[in-house]
């Protein structure tokens, strides 16, 4: 038995996290055309590779394919950097070179070059997996947990894998 008495109680709405609107994602960078923009709410690490590192690295085919994400530390246009995006089942890393940096008031957008061809359909496919992760948090947030989690990734795949970048 709860015993005293409030009065004069004000209740405020909890309020949700800052989710994009489900009827347009902007999957483009605004820094660079034809990147692809990683969502900064999806997680990423990254570290600048060594000399030695560097070396072991196959540049001799470049990729069609660039991302973009958000970084709060500078990098220098032409460094070598290591991506790594964690996925459910696995990790997934990417060399890349930065080609374009622009200051943020919260940090910097990067641009980053695949530099193997051979990364760019993997890179397509786990960005991809990102954005129907948020996605699929963001609804069952909103509508419930007990949402079919195929159901909400086929209707991902309906409304947005065609605005996706192809290259």
């Amino acid at each position: 038995m709860l015993t005293g008495h409030v009065t004069n109680a004000t209740l405020h709405p909890c309020p949700l996290p800052d989710n994009p609107a489900h009827t347009a994602i902007d999957f483009s960078s605004e820094l660079l055309q034809g990147f692809i923009k990683h969502p900064r709410r999806f997680p990423l690490q990254y570290k600048k590779l060594r000399f030695w590192e560097r070396t072991k690295l196959d540049t001799s085919r470049p990729s069609n394919i660039g991302l973009t994400f958000h970084t709060e530390q500078y990098h220098k246009p032409g460094s070598i950097l290591e991506i790594t995006i964690p996925t459910r089942k696995d990790t997934h890393c990417f060399p890349a070179k930065v080609v374009a940096i622009k200051e943020t008031d919260e940090g910097y957008d990067t641009g980053v070059w695949l530099v193997n061809a051979d990364d760019a359909p993997r890179l397509r496919i786990v960005e991809q997996i990102c954005h129907i992760e948020l996605y699929l948090n963001d609804k069952k947030y909103k509508e419930g947990p007990f949402l079919s989690s195929e159901k909400i990734t086929e209707e991902w795949i309906g409304k947005f894998a065609g605005q996706f970048p192809v290259n």
